[in-house]
């Protein structure tokens, strides 16, 4: 079996969910993906509770808070005031490798703020949800119907029912890419250099070659970024029911829908056994499993290709918070998953004291353009000016460093965007494409419930945690670590995990398909 060319078989009533899930198929989604760009979204829907200007705390991940973020939100605050919502906002921000342990304190200890990022994988919204930390948007309160009506109709019933729980919504996805595709960035000045063609590759051996390449000739940098968590593991794309860190996945185009354990997969042997066999002979750092922060290298140019998740644009995007050139290099074909449905949120938190407020600030920066490309971008003529003769591209302007956020996506409404003058212009129609072409999992909608097994996940993170740093960086060797490490997630309970799902995953499938 070639690395990674398994094929996805879609039945025809698959064909219709991915309609529904995108376009409505009959359901109550009819709103286009692009709906809600004007300059001034109406706020009269709701009008909140309160009418005496209250202090509202968003606490966003990605990045520290910038320089001129006093100056933005003193510009955001006129705006709200203009628009009837009588918010003071606050933005504190966090890089993500800080953000999960502040948030986790801040709601261990019941701190007040009102809105925050969280996620399937970065402040894990099933964790902080099952745990009353955010505010119910649609049980018999109506929160979101009544204060985000445009945000509701913008998104669609059918990818707001990818991110409940037990058919309660607990945060507002963002509305962005809708599916997920795996493959690399490669940087472009190697690229161009040794004339590399990149148009027959499909695998991850495919790209052997141009590792060898690199390895010979350009002994200041490295061929292939791999990292925990962040390694070409993921170019495999299993649906991952539950957490990332313990065992248990089903296929994307299952049929009878079987849970298993991904490491003892064949196509995971084969991962290991060729990333091993790069790590071997030096394509990859000799540290990489002990690596947390790559940004340092890539930004110095010093990385050749990293495995991604891939999207339109997603070269010049990442091109452009890195200071590099890349190019794009698609794997896998687009997948619509619970990873997106719950990949980028804000929630409201249960200690705020004006949830209302809150909910209409996020529905303004989802429905209006000039909010949302302000709290993204800065201060038109400071920190960006719009290229001649355009109304939505842009370039830098002086004070760029001091607000430069490129983080568009872990806010809200990405179609409002500006596109930089290093983008491609149709950058949105392409992702609406994008997102209209992806094939829908089977378990799009599932959330596990891991109650029933918390102490053997707990024990099974832990082995996970021992071996899989080193087996998906390629520095363990699979014919002696792999058997030993799937016969101690045995030990710990992951045959339990396993079952626990497969019951609820039966459960879900008799109640929904």
């Amino acid at each position: 079996m070639k690395l990674f060319k398994k094929g996805l078989t879609i039945v025809a009533g698959t064909l219709c969910l991915a309609s529904m899930a995108l376009t409505g198929c009959g359901g109550n989604n009819t709103a286009s993906t692009n709906a809600a760009t004007t300059d001034s979204a109406s706020t009269d829907a709701a009008a909140p509770a309160s009418t005496e200007k209250v202090d509202i705390l968003w606490y966003a991940a990605g990045t520290s808070t910038p320089e001129d973020m006093p100056k933005v939100l003193e510009e955001a605050n006129k705006y709200l005031e203009e628009k009837g919502i009588p918010a003071n906002l606050k933005i504190e921000m966090y890089d993500f490798g800080t953000f999960p342990d502040k948030l986790q304190t801040a709601i261990s200890s019941g701190e007040e703020f009102d809105i925050c990022f969280t996620c399937n994988w970065c402040n894990d919204y099933f964790v902080q949800a099952r745990k009353g930390a955010y505010v119910p948007l649609n049980d018999d309160k109506k929160m979101l119907e009544t204060y985000a009506p445009q945000t509701k109709a913008l998104l669609g019933d059918d990818f707001l029912a990818g991110s409940q729980i037990d058919g309660i919504n607990y945060a507002i996805p963002a509305n962005k890419e809708k599916a997920h595709q795996w493959g690399f960035l490669v940087l472009k000045q190697y690229a161009d250099k040794y004339n590399m063609d990149f148009s027959n590759v499909k695998s991850l051996a495919d790209m052997e070659p141009f590792f060898q390449t690199i390895k010979e000739n350009e002994p200041s940098i490295y061929p292939f970024e791999s990292l925990t968590g962040e390694s070409a593991f993921r170019l495999l794309d299993f649906d991952t029911i539950g957490g990332s860190n313990y065992p248990g996945v089903v296929y994307n185009d299952t049929k009878d829908f079987k849970v298993f354990n991904e490491l003892e997969a064949p196509e995971a042997r084969e991962f290991f056994d060729l990333v091993h066999k790069y790590y071997q002979a030096g394509y990859i750092k000799e540290d990489a499993d002990t690596i947390t922060d790559y940004t340092q290298d890539q930004k110095a140019g010093k990385m050749f290709c990293a495995t991604r998740s891939l999207k339109p644009g997603k070269d010049a995007e990442e091109g452009l918070s890195m200071g590099q050139e890349y190019v794009q290099v698609n794997i896998t074909s687009p997948v619509l998953s619970n990873r997106e449905t719950t990949g980028s949120m804000q929630a409201i938190s249960s200690t705020s004291k004006h949830p209302d407020i809150a909910l209409q600030v996020l529905e303004l920066f989802n429905t209006d353009a000039y909010f949302n490309n302000l709290i993204n971008f800065g201060i038109e003529g400071q920190h960006y000016d719009k290229v001649e003769g355009s109304e939505n591209i842009i370039k830098p302007a002086a004070d760029h460093d001091k607000y430069n956020l490129a983080l568009g996506w872990a806010f809200g409404n990405q179609f409002l965007n500006y596109v930089t003058e290093t983008e491609d212009p149709e950058k949105w129609d392409k992702f609406e494409a994008f997102n209209n072409e992806s094939t829908p999992t089977q378990t799009l909608g599932f959330v596990f419930n891991p109650d029933n097994v918390q102490t053997e996940i707990a024990q099974c993170v832990n082995v996970w945690r021992q071996y899989m740093p080193g087996l998906e960086t390629g520095k363990l060797d699979p014919n002696e670590v792999l058997p030993k490490a799937i016969e101690e997630l045995k030990a710990a309970g992951s045959d339990t995990i396993i079952a626990e799902k497969q019951a609820q995953l039966d459960a879900w499938v008799a109640a929904n398909k």
